[in-house]
């Protein structure tokens, strides 16, 4: 959204480095009665998968929730890390995930799950950014995965 324009979602996205002895404190930061997070052996199931884990923190008196996706041995989130882009707010600065790496894994979930608001979100990022040379990461992963049908589709919507 940060790089496009809206949807109308609630939630917030947030790739995730953490090792098995922070998954034990990971709760701490979000705990009853403001927020729902995992009992802790799911954390650590999640945390431990070689890659796609997932699980959600809810904050209760608002329903907004945040999804957490751990990647400890992504290659992919290791370039996005050190890629990452800063934007300063007026509470201090926020790491976002660099466009391509956005692009890259909504065309990964577009082919899985064949939902077309991946494409029509990578379609909004081209568009608001038209003159952008895709960073060559993007364009060797969309080779590398086999993606280049599902890149095409998206310059389509």
């Amino acid at each position: 959204m940060h790089f496009s324009e809206p949807r109308l979602t609630l939630d917030v996205d947030i790739p995730l480095f953490i090792s098995p002895k922070d998954v034990g404190h990971f709760a701490d930061y979000f705990s009853e009665p403001n927020y729902y997070c995992p009992p802790g052996d799911v954390l650590a199931v999640e945390a431990s998968r070689e890659c796609r884990g997932h699980f959600s923190v809810i904050h209760i008196p608002t329903g907004l929730k945040a999804d957490f996706y751990p990647g400890n041995r992504d290659e992919t989130l290791v370039w996005a890390w050190q890629n990452k882009r800063i934007e300063e707010t007026e509470s201090g600065p926020i790491y976002l995930a660099p466009p391509e790496y956005v692009m890259l894994w909504k065309l990964i979930f577009y082919r899985e799950g064949g939902s077309e608001k991946h494409l029509r979100d990578i379609a909004r990022m081209r568009a608001v950014n038209p003159s952008k040379d895709w960073d060559r990461f993007l364009l060797e992963q969309i080779a590398d995965q086999g993606l280049q049908k599902e890149w095409d589709a998206s310059g389509e919507i």
